[in-house]
């Protein structure tokens, strides 16, 4: 009966501490590529600079900025002026700590062509949570074309 009481107290304890622990062993909690959506959805589609920013390293959180023609100021006039913001996940990599997601964006407007961007996250693990490391946006004279290796 004993044993038994302790077989049960030692397998309540186990499940609890693996419970408590998350079952990750020390890894930093959350996805990289869950970073880099959220940084999207807040600089392309809600135009929140700050909060974008939040997500970055104090360094790259300098960069993003809302110049002139830049997305964010593109996203704070997307319903005013009938344009609509896309992009989709073109391109990931995730190894260890360093991590990279590659988006094309079209920006279409009511009155005019559209613009065509692809943007570069860099995350990484920095202390335990995910960063964005580095912003790379580049516009591009055209739709996007797929590139065939051959």
């Amino acid at each position: 009966m004993k044993l038994r009481n302790i077989a049960t107290g030692t397998l309540i304890l186990s499940l609890f501490f693996l419970t408590g622990c998350g079952g990750e062993g020390g890894v930093a909690k959350g996805d990289p590529i869950t970073v880099a959506e959220q940084f999207m959805d807040l600089y392309y589609h809600k135009a929140n600079i700050k909060e974008a920013a939040a997500l970055a390293t104090p360094e790259t959180a300098q960069k993003i900025d809302p110049a002139p023609g830049s997305p964010a100021v593109d996203a704070s006039k997307e319903k005013d002026a009938g344009q609509e913001i896309s992009y989709f996940l073109k391109e990931k990599s995730m190894e260890g700590k360093h991590s990279y997601a590659l988006y094309l964006i079209t920006i279409t407007r009511k009155d005019a062509e559209p613009i065509y961007k692809t943007t570069a996250l860099f995350i990484d693990l920095v202390g335990e949570a995910w960063k964005i490391t580095l912003f790379d946006e580049k516009i591009h004279n055209g739709p996007h074309q797929e590139v065939k290796k051959g």
